[in-house]
């Protein structure tokens, strides 16, 4: 059979392998940012009212999720070493989406816990096996700018996540349906993967030997390599302050910028709802109208002064929901849009301020990296206390530093690992990456918010975004020789 002449149409053509890659990978932060943007409706639908660890345990939603990633990646990882990568990233696929859907049907809080533990495992068998597979169809040459296309959808799948997320969470369907909205183009995209051609092993390195499954002895080297070591610290830094900022600033945003206004508006809308108000009601909330209320426990008191146990259970969630000004969904709305234009940005710029910069500077992936860092610490400390509009613009170059490591710091990974091992280097790394950063941040910024205030936890967050600055500077001295050397380490 005639192969065709469009390189997206070839199951084995490198543009085919990272489009393919590139969707899945939009799918996987559409799914992970989806549960960030309904949060506040997961909080109203699964945690008692009053509750003094209420943000805790939505934390632990995304830390599940992380911990059974992280702790079964090294084996995919391994297993990515010696056996078909996009038969993993298949079966990976497949589950995740299945487990996303199941996310949406949990009847209680620890059945969507137990769902998000599945959806990491799902995410484990592809996470390690995705920049392999494009470090062995791609040369160093150009491996960068090929990664920061495939890393590019982190930020374009997070703002889908954020918009469809934020729909539905005010939409008559419910939050629900944003988890099952991803359940089938994740099957789709799993089944293609089934018919890709797997690329050799190391066919886009300068080797002196063909590449041979490695022995247990031979991945201790990656403690041995400096640049690998430097790069790991640095991105868990990055990984928990990525990972704990895109769970809670749409939340902390809403909470802070939140007012309550009884409008005639909100109280005809009342009247047209699948239960609506009776006149009667409406009649007694008419004191209210005009009046506006800067915090909902306030709100919440001038509504119980007029109606009953009863009424309020029936009635008192419509009410909040018309009365609250931003909206849930403008929030995410607004969120989505500047991460997937800062960050698809800064994700793109970074990798080609480090490919132009490294004729000059061989360090040059550690230093824009490390620089960028630098710049997002102070902008995480103005965005707590920038008043609105002017806030969105601080999130803004907060978001686009923070991306502008992306591909840079993820070739560093490719370049000084030998292919025998660099599935495995990929797994080891987001082990450790996940497990100090973004599967504890979202728990740890929660419990300094029950425990002190939302501000403090992005305090907390901004000074751990300067100490990865400091490690990937650090690590800019020992790029080239590490990648000179990667050929010669087995």
């Amino acid at each position: 059979m005639k192969k065709s002449c469009v390189p997206f149409l070839i199951p084995g053509s490198p543009t085919s392998a990272l489009l393919l890659l590139l969707a899945l990978n939009l799918c996987n932060y559409a799914d992970r940012y989806i549960l960030a943007a309904v949060l506040p409706r997961i909080e109203e639908a699964f945690i008692e009212p009053g509750d003094p660890l209420a943000k805790t345990k939505l934390g632990w939603l995304t830390t599940a999720f992380l911990v059974s990633y992280l702790v079964l990646a090294p084996l995919f990882g391994w297993l990515g070493d010696r056996m078909s990568r996009w038969l993993l990233v298949g079966i990976g696929v497949v589950l995740w989406s299945l487990a996303s859907g199941a996310s949406g049907l949990a009847g209680s809080y620890l059945v969507l816990l137990l769902t998000r533990c599945f959806v990491g495992i799902g995410e484990a068998a592809y996470g390690p096996a995705g920049p392999a597979l494009i470090s062995d169809l791609y040369p160093i040459q150009v491996r960068g700018r090929a990664l920061a296309w495939f890393f590019a959808a982190i930020p374009v799948g997070g703002a889908l996540g954020y918009a469809l997320g934020g729909a539905m969470a005010d939409s008559p369907l419910g939050w629900r349906w944003a988890f099952y909205a991803v359940v089938p183009p994740g099957l789709l995209l799993g089944t293609l993967c089934f018919f890709m051609r797997e690329p050799a092993r190391g066919q886009a390195d300068v080797l002196d030997r063909p590449v041979v499954p490695a022995r247990w002895k031979n991945y201790l080297v990656l403690g041995r390599i400096p640049s690998y070591v430097l790069n790991t610290l640095g991105m868990t830094a990055m990984t928990f302050a990525v990972g704990g900022i895109a769970v809670w600033m749409p939340t902390a945003i809403y909470e802070r910028e939140a007012r309550f206004r009884w409008t005639a508006e909100a109280d005809a809308t009342l009247t047209q709802q699948s239960n609506p108000m009776p006149e009667h009601i409406r009649a007694r909330l008419q004191p209210l109208l005009g009046k506006e209320f800067d915090r909902q426990a306030t709100f919440m008191e001038q509504i119980q002064s007029v109606l009953s146990p009863a009424e309020m259970q029936a009635h008192s969630q419509a009410i909040m929901n018309e009365a609250r000004t931003p909206r849930l969904r403008t929030i995410n709305a607004i969120f989505g849009v500047i991460v997937v234009v800062s960050g698809l940005a800064g994700t793109l710029l970074g990798s080609l301020a480090g490919e132009w910069l490294r004729p000059r500077f061989p360090g040059s992936y550690f230093l824009v990296s490390g620089f960028s860092m630098l710049l997002a610490f102070p902008m995480v400390l103005l965005a707590i206390k920038v008043q609105f509009p002017a806030c969105w613009l601080v999130i803004f170059i907060a978001v686009f530093c923070l991306f502008f490591n992306t591909g840079p710091t993820s070739t560093i990974l490719a370049n000084v690992t030998h292919p025998a091992i660099r599935s495995t280097a990929f797994a080891l790394n987001i082990l450790i990456i996940h497990a100090l950063g973004d599967a504890i941040s979202p728990v740890v910024m929660g419990a300094i918010a029950d425990f002190a205030s939302m501000e403090w936890a992005f305090v907390a967050v901004s000074l751990v975004i300067l100490l990865g600055g400091v490690f990937w500077i650090w690590g800019a001295r020992y790029l080239e020789e590490d990648t000179v050397r990667a050929a010669r380490r087995l």
